[in-house]
């Protein structure tokens, strides 16, 4: 009797935990689920559905809003959605990562003299080397990305995935820069090779495509660009947007990128860039040169800087040459 005593104590302690884990699975597997939905949308940069499953947590989710996991991914959120707030929210960390992230907000807002002194405030580290890679990308110093970049005694692997997709898109925008088109597929193919879904890397490959005069692929990336219409709009994208408008005779292309730039900080230097090269396309050379000499003291920086200073040279050269055909 005791021992069947004994036997049916333990079937029932057996059964209750039964009981207890299957309740268990039911209040908690919904969060896990959940969960499991939310860090795979952030992974393919679903924005819709980072932004739902972050709504249903804020519903549901009671404290589990606390953990680390759903405060970066509202952050994360904000920044790619360029939504001014997240500024102070991430000023309040001190570790590298948000501050990483705050450097690229501001250099996402153009501000690159704040983001400058954010990093001279981070200690030294990948992270920061990758911070000075991204704004010497927004000065367009091809030179001074590869240097801080390239270095093969920093532990680039210590940084996370999106990092070093981030890193591998820099150096193929220094080589663009360099007009090193092979290096740039290569480092654009290992990016994409680490984020497929990574929405800059198709920003990467329709510079790509203009650099390598594939106009219609060009054209074609920049429309799923343009259906991603979550993404703040940016000036150096509708600027070379609108270049490819010019040399395609689309004139309501144009009009569109530039009443865009209008919005944009410094947008009026890069509407006088644009015109400029509008004006050198239908052989207008002197009106040109004077529109991106204007547009050069209006504060024009980065690529489209560098891109300016290039047109007038060539101009220069192309004038000097006219000058002795003429004479002779």
């Amino acid at each position: 009797m005791k021992r069947i005593k004994r036997n049916s104590n333990k079937r029932w302690k057996i059964t209750f935990s039964l009981i207890v884990a299957i309740l268990i699975m039911f209040a908690v597997g919904p969060f896990v689920f959940r969960m499991e939905r939310l860090k795979q949308a952030k992974s393919d940069y679903n924005m819709r559905n980072v932004q739902d499953e972050l709504q249903w947590m804020d519903k549901y989710g009671g404290p589990l809003n606390k953990l680390a996991l759903i405060i970066d991914t509202r952050l994360w959120l904000e920044l790619n959605l360029g939504i001014k707030d997240v500024e102070q929210r991430l000023a309040a960390y001190q570790d590298e990562k948000h501050q990483l992230w705050l450097v690229i907000f501001n250099l996402q807002a153009e501000n690159l003299t704040k983001a400058q002194n954010l990093l001279e405030t981070m200690s030294s580290s990948p992270r920061k080397q990758l911070g000075k890679g991204v704004l010497a990308l927004a000065k367009g110093d091809a030179k001074q990305i590869r240097e801080v970049l390239a270095k093969s005694e920093a532990d680039w692997q210590s940084m996370t995935r999106q990092e070093q997709c981030l890193r591998h898109l820099t150096l193929a925008q220094a080589a663009l820069l360099l007009e090193d088109n092979l290096s740039a597929k290569v480092e654009l193919e290992v990016a994409q090779q680490l984020e497929p879904n990574n929405p800059a890397c198709l920003s990467v490959a329709f510079d790509l495509a203009i650099a390598q005069g594939q106009r219609a692929k060009a054209l074609e990336l920049s429309q799923y660009i343009d259906n991603q219409t979550w993404r703040p709009q940016n000036s150096l994208y509708l600027t070379k947007r609108a270049v490819l408008a010019i040399h395609e005779n689309n004139t309501l292309g144009l009009a569109d990128s530039l009443a865009l730039l209008k919005e944009l900080p410094q947008g009026d230097a890069s509407i006088n860039y644009l015109n400029g090269i509008n004006a050198l396309k239908k052989g207008q050379l002197q009106e040109g040169k004077i529109l991106l000499e204007l547009a050069l003291k209006s504060g024009l920086e980065g690529q489209v800087q560098v891109d300016a200073q290039k047109a007038l040279e060539q101009l220069s050269e192309r004038q000097n040459a006219d000058g002795v055909l003429r004479s002779l």
